[in-house]
């Protein structure tokens, strides 16, 4: 890693602000060098942390943090704020378990002072932090720093319809990808120059003061000047949708010009009023690569990816299923190509709706196309899923809908951590009437469960995990390559003295348990679980596959607590005489957040050692 003397100099905010503006450049120079070497190796996001190095460092000039509060929305974006707050060491472990957050988390600094990992939240929390600070007597500014594409979420306008005139709160908009302003152009830049200059706001707070001083007819005079003003002005330049909702409006500006954006932020705080700043910022800038590609550079994964993941083994299915039937329609939630419907997109551009990310509206939009004849298949991440709970129970299952809801990223996710595990999605769905869950853990498999259920009149929820199939998986439970129903499996094994029942990719955790007690005398049995609901069916199927009385340990991804292996234990006791020994390894009332960095499985004992000590132990006391 090259030399930075200038990053070595910043322990905290209050360092960035003692050093002459001369040496920004050559700070933004080496914060980006560090990125670009730190991040590529651990993984993480880079390009749009790229872009936001002039900003951020903007931002902690003009504001006291921590007093004054940055939230930052989704919190990916928040490398360079963790550089700048005293983080810096902890980036060798980004994004592992127990290390240095992806996101903003309020356990790690007093500079985070709102949690993040999802989008679209930054300005309804700031409007609760500046609501909080008036009502309390505080001076503090709150600033919300959100994306462009954030604003294709419902609770964004929600928010911004609730702002109110007496908040000290600033929204900086910043845009990266898409256009979503018409005020382009030379005269808006210039009109931006001019609004964010000194002599401009000194003149506009003098004649403010003055036209309201003038005894009676004051304040009618300063209202109706206003009005000209802004007639005129959307005259000359159309209507900004910000200001209608009452913000005073600052951009478009360069947000990777350190000047500018500094002059701009100084005049948003000195308006009285809530304002929005709208910066232009160029992802992956000051890495050619990143530039050019902001797309791939936008998150980096750690080692290598596998060649054929569930996600895309689910789209060349789903457009291969395109072909044969008309009605079949994809809906995302701006993820359609991590959820593999690139392929779907591009041969079938008018049945593929990407809805930005609005998953709640991606649900209910389904249900719509369903009622409406066609067979729409949603596809979401676990974690984002829980967006769309009341959506799934009311307009989808409540009416019997037949919407295919794919799920993504199901189980653990190791470098992103609490705020995008796939662990409460199977509890969540359990208790939803009518809906039928599965979890195929091949391709093979995963391939006979859509055909299975393409037709089936109720609603279908398929999991997987971000990975490729295991071959150990496909050989133990697939050893002829015939798939099918039933989606219960079990190895074979004979004459057991435990059986190990598994669903989602912690099945292979769990025939490497099986080695483990191979080795030291004890056989087990290992039974693939890829149809859970409906848990009497799934009931029926396991019991006739496990003798009386053999010990069973439950193996589980997900949440303990309404998790499919506490409903299956109980299912299951229903169809022996005496209950046989049992003992469920799930993940116990947390988020799974480790306090310091370690192995993920290891430490919640979800691990093949752990699934082994497990099995030994619950032998022991049964016998």
């Amino acid at each position: 890693m090259k030399e930075t003397p200038t990053l070595d100099k910043i322990q905290s905010p209050e360092d960035l602000r003692r050093i002459p503006e001369k040496e920004i450049p050559t700070l933004a120079s080496e914060i980006r060098e560090f990125l670009i070497d730190t991040v590529t190796k651990t993984g993480g996001h880079l390009a749009s942390n790229l872009g936001v190095v002039e900003l951020t460092l903007a931002l902690h000039r003009v504001f006291q943090t921590p007093e004054d509060r940055l939230i930052f929305d989704v919190g990916h974006q928040s490398y360079v704020h963790k550089l700048l707050t005293g983080r810096r060491a902890g980036f060798d472990a980004l994004r592992t378990p127990g290390g240095l957050s992806g996101f903003t988390r309020r356990e790690e600094s007093e500079y985070d002072p709102f949690g993040a990992g999802h989008s679209s939240t930054s300005i309804s929390a700031a409007l609760g932090f500046a609501k909080a600070d008036r009502l309390l007597g505080r001076d503090n500014f709150t600033v919300a720093v959100i994306g462009d594409g954030a604003f294709t979420g419902g609770m964004v306008h929600e928010a911004l319809n609730n702002c109110a005139k007496d908040l000290k709160l600033i929204i900086v908009l910043n845009e990266n990808e898409m256009s979503i302003s018409r005020n382009i152009g030379a005269f808006a830049r210039h009109l931006a120059k001019i609004r964010t200059s000194k002599r401009y706001r000194r003149a506009k707070r003098d004649t403010q003061s003055i036209l309201r001083h003038i005894p009676l007819i004051g304040k009618g005079i300063y209202h109706a000047v206003r009005g000209i003003k802004k007639g005129f002005k959307n005259l000359l330049y159309s209507s900004n949708y910000f200001e209608e909702l009452g913000l005073y409006y600052i951009g478009p500006i360069d947000g990777n010009d350190f000047g500018t954006v500094e002059r701009a932020l100084i005049a948003a705080k000195e308006q009285g009023e809530p304002a929005l700043v709208h910066v232009r910022t160029v992802k992956g800038k000051g890495y050619p690569p990143a530039e050019s590609d902001p797309r791939s550079y936008h998150s980096i994964h750690p080692g290598e990816k596998p060649a054929r993941t569930f996600g895309e083994a689910f789209g060349e299915w789903l457009t291969a299923e395109g072909e044969k039937d008309p009605r079949v329609v994809a809906v995302t939630a701006a993820m359609g190509i991590s959820t593999g419907l690139e392929p779907f997109a591009a041969r079938f551009p008018e049945r593929y709706t990407d809805v930005g990310i609005a998953e709640e509206h991606a649900v209910t939009y389904s249900a719509g196309l369903a009622a409406g004849g066609l067979l729409p298949f949603v596809t979401v991440y676990s974690t984002f899923l829980q967006r769309a709970y009341d959506n799934v129970l009311h307009d989808v299952a409540l009416q019997g809908l037949p919407v295919r809801i794919i799920i993504d990223r199901a189980g653990l996710a190791k470098s992103d951590g609490p705020t995008h595990h796939g662990i409460f999605d199977v509890a969540f769905l359990s208790h939803i009437p009518g809906i039928r869950l599965f979890a195929p853990v091949t391709f093979g498999s995963l391939a006979a469960i859509l055909s299975a259920t393409k037709d089936d009149p109720c609603p279908v929820a398929v999991r997987y995990p971000y990975a490729g199939e295991d071959p150990a998986v496909v050989s133990t439970f697939y050893p002829t390559g015939e798939y099918g129903e039933p989606f219960v499996r079990s190895d074979d094994e004979k004459d057991p003295a435990a059986v190990i029942v598994a669903y989602g990719g912690i099945v292979s955790e769990a025939l490497k348990a099986k080695e483990m007690l191979k080795g030291k005398g004890i056989t087990a049995s290992v039974i693939l679980l890829e149809e859970l609901k409906p848990y009497d069916q799934t009931a029926v199927k396991l019991a006739s596959q496990i003798p009386e009385g053999v010990p069973i340990v439950f193996v589980e991804e997900g949440i303990y607590d309404g998790g499919a292996s506490m409903i299956l234990s109980e299912r299951l006791s229903e169809y022996y005489e005496k209950t046989p020994p049992t003992r469920i390894l799930a993940i116990p009332d947390h988020f799974a957040s480790p306090d310091r960095p370690c192995d993920l499985l290891a430490w919640l004992r979800l691990d093949a050692a752990g699934i082994a000590d497990a099995v030994t132990s619950l032998l022991e006391e049964s016998n």
